[in-house]
């Protein structure tokens, strides 16, 4: 009877360790997150974007519209203090030119964008600029006369590329002093457009700032 039970018993362990293992279907999401640590159904983009924010990284996406033909393509530093422009610098010196393969054929195409990623710490920021053919990272360090002082990202809302033309895109500003109330402020507006008010407040009063632009211009004989 001994004989017979372990018997039973061998079989049925065998049998259950060598059954068929369950495939998971769960889906890719829950397999890396199973616990669901990161609430991840209730995480927007909006939440992810204000995380980066947070540790000074902000993404910046430009449409500068379509182009038919082969430019120069140009990014530019220029950096102002008290509203004369004292330094510029050249962060791309390339072409609007692109390549991409469909069906195994090579064709060429033009850039219809440009994002620029910030990291920013204080008046010290790394920016990378990135277009379908490129990307490049540069440095922008400014000064800073008051423990008060911050500094603070504005893009500007009208991007369209315009042929021999300087076309700003992003300006890295400082805060002023209001010596009425002693507190340093910053100009509350968020796009930035050219014959606009607040803006030209902002442009009136920082005392030092960065415009990043760029510029489509003919291709040199």
């Amino acid at each position: 009877m001994k004989k017979i039970l372990l018997l039973t018993f061998l079989v049925t362990t065998f049998f259950g360790y060598t059954q068929t293992k369950v495939v998971d279907t769960r889906p890719q999401l829950e397999k890396e997150d199973s616990n669901d640590m990161y609430t991840q159904s209730n995480i927007s983009t909006l939440d992810l974007l204000e995380a980066l924010e947070l540790a000074g990284v902000r993404a910046h996406k430009f449409n500068i519209g379509k182009m038919k033909k082969e430019y120069k393509f140009l990014m530019f530093a220029d950096e102002y203090i008290n509203g004369k422009l004292v330094k510029t610098d050249t962060l791309v010196d390339y072409t609007n030119e692109y390549g991409f393969w469909i069906d195994e054929e090579y064709n060429p195409g033009y850039i219809d964008q440009i994002k620029v990623f910030t990291k920013t710490e204080e008046n010290f920021a790394t920016i990378n600029i990135r277009t379908y053919a490129l990307g490049t990272t540069k440095e922008i360090n400014l000064g800073k006369t008051d423990p008060r002082q911050f500094y603070n990202w504005r893009a500007y809302k009208d991007t369209q590329w315009q042929l021999n033309t300087k076309v700003p895109l992003l300006i890295f500003a400082s805060s002023w002093l209001d010596k009425q109330y002693n507190f340093h402020r910053f100009c509350g507006v968020v796009n930035l457009k050219d014959n606009d008010p607040r803006t030209q407040e902002l442009l009136d009063y920082s005392p030092n700032y960065v415009v990043l632009s760029y510029k489509i211009a003919e291709k040199d004989d």
